[in-house]
């Protein structure tokens, strides 16, 4: 059995054990076909969440330090991740991703590049958008709520809490404006802007 499906089936026991968990709008997700799942990063289980929205195995774009790490970096790698450079601006990274995405593959992605400290997002960076636009990928956002108080940066262990984890309808980019700084910024505003709203609703729905 593949490393990634043991992982992913040993994090999924492991939150029904733990944890109450709730997924919506999986039905979003194309059974085939180039897809881009873009999510908040809130806390340390994000990538495994993503991981059980779809049978289809995501591959993650994650930082180049993770890749070689002495213990985590043989499970990415057997995973399929994608290491990417400090400076975000890594060639190898870009071409490997649409290798990926033109194969039919999925991509998961955490526009705002790094774990947010407070709950909310971040501001999230183009990248995710110019591959989208590049491969003629569908972009689908995700929203992440509840997996902050549970598991956050910083956190040695993580607590108790309900997770729900929302998918949202996709969206298409324009490939003619693939290389339209102003057009992916936007559309990258748009991916946040909509998962920042569903935050905002869920918290409400808590409080």
């Amino acid at each position: 059995m593949p490393v990634y499906r043991l992982l992913r089936i040993i994090f999924a026991l492991y939150l029904r054990m733990f944890h109450l968990l709730r997924l919506k709008g999986v039905e979003h997700i194309p059974a085939a076909g180039p897809v881009i799942l873009c999510a908040n990063h809130s806390s340390y289980f994000d990538s495994m969440l993503l991981a059980l929205c779809t049978r289809r195995q995501v591959h993650f774009l994650i930082h180049h330090a993770f890749y070689h790490h002495p213990l985590l970096g043989w499970f990415v790698r057997k995973c399929g991740a994608i290491p990417v450079a400090q400076s975000g601006n890594d060639k190898e990274a870009i071409s490997k991703a649409l290798s990926i995405l033109k194969e039919g593959g999925v991509l998961g992605i955490f526009p705002e590049g790094r774990l947010t400290r407070t709950g909310l997002p971040n501001e999230g960076k183009p990248g995710a958008a110019l591959l989208a636009a590049a491969s003629g990928a569908i972009m689908i956002p995700v929203t992440i709520s509840g997996a902050y108080a549970v598991y956050p940066k910083g956190k040695k262990r993580p607590g108790a809490g309900t997770i729900l984890v929302e998918v949202h309808p996709p969206i298409k980019t324009d490939r003619a404006r693939r290389k339209d700084k102003v057009y992916l910024r936007d559309v990258t505003e748009r991916i946040m802007g909509r998962i920042a709203r569903r935050l905002a609703a869920h918290a409400r729905k808590r409080s």
